[in-house]
């Protein structure tokens, strides 16, 4: 039996997440507990856990079989026809956000940028996309085809270039599959035709990765600043883009962010937890 995943969100964001999984539930899509927890922590989005992620296979392997390739561009095809069917975009296709189920199939994951077609985007992974404004219909149809492309390339696809088929040939792509994804990127509208065009009778899925670092080497990010309560806005995507580089690098900089931001999180976690414990006894103390 399956554990559950627990990913900590902005509590909006967390019930936004949750509100959108329990409308696009259905094959392809990374299960919620059944029933849901209606008395859990409003932060915290849970669904079960699979074996890792696409990104995690691709880390360890580096490219797929044109089967594999085949197997993933047409079985998150299909899902993502479901979803649409709905009218919600994902948002962010992407093989970090693609999850290895435990039974070898595949699920979409992360709805945290996903949204009703038309609205303002608010996060996104800028690396992956070509329309950074709103969400449309074929923003998840092009993730489709840079997802297959990554697949058998080991390489992330720029999404703002018009790729023919033997540009994609060139960077390692089978040239029957070039000449697919070439279609699909000249007319990304019909995610079931992309699903019939890529799929073949020699489709397989590959095996989840050895090891699972969970690692995304594209993180979705914030387009508009995120508000939590106590603290300053996080600093929104144009921001940080517009931030003149540090000598040290720009990983560096990213790193000490993110260490700046944790600290702050974790001294305002200790300054709401801090009258809860100074109003605790010796007697109050639980011992196993």
């Amino acid at each position: 039996m399956s554990s559950n995943h627990r990913k900590v969100s902005p509590v909006s964001r967390a019930a936004f997440e949750r509100a959108v999984l329990g409308l696009v539930q259905g094959p392809g899509v990374v299960p919620t507990p059944d029933p849901p927890d209606r008395g859990g922590d409003p932060a915290v989005v849970e669904t079960v856990a699979g074996d890792g992620s696409l990104a995690d296979v691709l880390a360890e392997r580096g490219r797929l079989s044109e089967p594999e390739c085949r197997g993933v561009g047409s079985r998150i095809a299909a899902a993502l026809a479901e979803i649409h069917g709905r009218g919600v975009v994902h948002g962010d296709v992407k093989p970090a956000n693609i999850v290895m189920a435990p039974d070898g199939d595949l699920w979409i994951a992360d709805f945290d940028a996903a949204g009703p077609v038309s609205s303002p985007r608010s996060r996104g992974t800028p690396q992956r996309l070509v329309n950074h404004s709103t969400l449309d219909y074929s923003d998840d149809i092009v993730g489709v085809a840079l997802v297959v492309a990554e697949c058998a390339t080991g390489i992330v696809i720029d999404p703002t270039v018009e790729w023919s088929a033997p540009a994609l040939a060139l960077l390692g792509c089978n040239a029957d599959l070039a000449g697919d994804l070439a279609a699909v990127l000249a007319d990304p509208t019909d995610l079931r035709r992309v699903a019939a065009l890529l799929g073949s009778p020699e489709d397989r899925l590959p095996s989840a990765a050895e090891v699972r670092t969970g690692n995304d080497p594209t993180p979705t990010i914030d387009f508009e600043p995120t508000v939590i309560a106590g603290l300053d806005p996080l600093p929104s995507t144009t921001e940080v883009l517009n931030q003149p580089p540090e000598p040290a690098g720009w990983q560096d900089s990213i790193q000490r962010t993110l260490r700046k931001w944790t600290l702050r999180l974790r001294n305002k976690q200790s300054e709401l937890t801090a009258p809860v414990k100074k109003r605790r006894g010796p007697s109050d103390v639980q011992t196993g």
